[in-house]
């Protein structure tokens, strides 16, 4: 039999874990995953609103926001304003340009846009459109802002000067239009803003560095917009700017000659757009001598601006034609004058522009109107027909009867040779019309049937010489005038070179120019002593008498 000892064994209890092991991974990830949200949203930047007029080409979650090329942001949202005036975009911004996000910072969307001006936004039409982004130091921080309808023309910063154009003239310009100097773009148009009260268009232009050295107090614009053909009494003339002004408006600017650079412009000043060059130069005169002319034959072809002439240099323009008056008479009546303003600027006579200078003018101009100075209008452009007013001394002008008219200063006025020729034309025509075309007409039959007389009898002459010459025998005639020439050719032949005459002939001179020769020293004697034939060559020289002595 078998003792068998029972063994009691005592098992070892323990407390159980608070925590297991495997809790420390989610555990982990809890804390990467916190750790990770909390750097996402220590390190985004704010979030803002742009208000878009369309959101074409903008999509969520995919368009950015981009500053020098550069993505800073994305947008987030798309919601309509409240009374449907366009979108609201809300984007969140880069914590990196938070601080850039000011009163001055601008926004626009970038596509592709054509225009006159250039071609932009070529870049987008595989990448799509996106948000740009000018970013201002300058300025409160701010969250909302309003895109601007389409990029700007000189972004904030760039180094230049802004100036204002106004104009009240019918030529307009838009946004990127350039301006030019000496056929360089050196800046352009940036906005436009109509002043309804004043009706003048203001333009905002930028001038970029270095070229806004350029303008000073005395410099002016004026326009070069397309090709302008000026069809003036001067003649025909054609004015362009640069290849770019062609296809779109431009202006350009310059000092008038005569007129000193002045002093630089360094803040933001307003200039006038002139309609040309020449309107641009003759600001510089700003005082004139206005005077009234009393016109009493057709003022076509006369214009507003049209030059007044004195011995043919431009001293000053037309102002007005036919103004309101309280002249007697309508202009439907035959004898009525039509009143003509000019001026004359003094410093185009070589006169101060001041006061001394425009007294100066106006008692030179009276001293001569009391003289002989009268004003014709004188055709200036025979294509156009266009005048001017040329002031003239007239031999035997009348005596003036006015010296001042509706408060102007009275310059009588004189016909040019085209009127008076017209005149002397309309003459004749009236003494033709008093001639008695009648007996005039009949005179002339009375004539043309004597000279058709003269003319038969002259024909029947003529028949009967035609008669005479009949009867002769010309094949006689003939004959006779062959034999004579015959005879004329044997007797030519008789003395041409080689024939017996021809050698006789000559015989004959030779012995004729030896007797000559022979007969030379007598000749010489006889020219020597001319007594020599009689009284021979032995006599002695000639017997002088003596006077007799009174010794003998």
């Amino acid at each position: 039999m078998t003792n068998e000892t029972n063994v009691t064994r005592t098992a070892a209890v323990k407390p159980a874990a608070r925590l297991s092991k495997v809790w420390f991974i989610p555990l982990v990830a809890l804390l990467v995953g916190a750790w990770m949200i909390f750097q996402q949203w220590a390190n985004q930047g704010p979030l803002i609103t742009i208000e878009l007029e369309t959101a074409s080409g903008i999509e969520v979650n995919k368009t950015p926001i981009k500053a020098r090329d550069l993505d800073v942001g994305v947008v987030k949202s798309i919601d309509l304003k409240p009374d449907l005036d366009g979108v609201v975009i809300t984007a969140r911004m880069d914590k990196s340009v938070a601080d850039l996000l000011t009163t001055d910072t601008e926004f626009w969307v970038v596509s592709p846009r054509i225009s006159f001006s250039g071609v932009s936004g070529l870049n987008t039409l595989l990448s799509g459109s996106y948000i740009a982004m000018e970013p201002a130091e300058n300025g409160q921080i701010r969250s909302d802002f309003i895109a601007l309808s389409r990029p700007p023309v000189t972004p904030p910063g760039t180094p230049g000067l802004h100036i204002t154009l106004n104009s009240a003239d019918e030529f307009a310009f838009k946004e990127g239009d350039p301006i030019i100097y000496k056929g360089f773009k050196v800046g352009e148009f940036e906005d436009i803003f109509f002043n309804i009260e004043e009706r003048v268009v203001y333009y905002n232009a930028f001038i970029e560095a270095p070229y806004h050295k350029l303008i000073t107090e005395n410099t002016r614009f004026w326009n070069v917009s397309g090709v302008k053909i000026n069809l003036a009494s001067s003649g025909i003339s054609v004015e362009t700017g640069s290849l770019e002004t062609l296809l779109t408006n431009g202006v350009t600017f310059g000092i008038p000659p005569g007129f000193a650079a002045g002093e630089q412009i360094t803040k933001r000043a307003y200039f006038d757009i002139y309609p040309s060059y020449e309107s641009a130069a003759d600001e510089r005169f700003k005082l004139s001598a206005e005077f009234i002319l009393l016109i009493d034959e057709t003022v076509r072809g006369l214009e507003v601006g049209a030059p007044v002439e004195y011995r043919g240099i431009e001293i000053g323009e037309v102002l007005a034609i036919n103004m309101q008056s309280p002249l007697p008479g309508t202009i439907l009546e035959e004898d009525y004058d039509i009143p003509v303003l000019i001026n004359i600027y003094p410093g185009k006579v070589r006169q101060p522009d001041n006061q001394q200078g425009l007294e100066f003018v106006r008692k030179q101009i009276k001293h001569w109107v009391q003289q002989d100075l009268r004003a014709t209008l004188r055709m200036g452009n025979v294509l156009t027909g266009a005048l001017y007013v040329d002031l003239q001394h007239v031999e035997n002008a009348p005596p003036v009867k006015q010296a001042a008219l509706l408060g102007y200063d009275f310059i009588p006025s004189a016909s040019d040779e085209f009127t008076q020729i017209t005149q002397k034309v309309d003459a004749l025509l009236n003494k033709l019309n008093q001639v008695p075309l009648d007996t005039v007409v009949e005179d002339i039959q009375q004539v043309i049937a004597t000279m058709t007389a003269t003319a038969d009898s002259v024909a029947q002459t003529s028949d009967n010489i035609n008669a005479k010459i009949s009867e002769l025998d010309v094949q006689l005639l003939n004959q006779q005038i062959a034999v004579v020439s015959g005879q004329l050719t044997q007797l030519l032949a008789d003395y041409s070179d080689g024939s017996n005459s021809y050698e006789n002939i000559n015989d004959s001179m030779r012995a004729l120019q030896q007797t000559m020769r022979d007969m030379q020293p007598l000749l010489i004697r006889l020219n020597e002593k001319p007594n020599s034939l009689v009284f021979g060559d032995n006599l002695s020289q000639d017997p002088q008498p003596t006077r007799k002595s009174t010794n003998d």
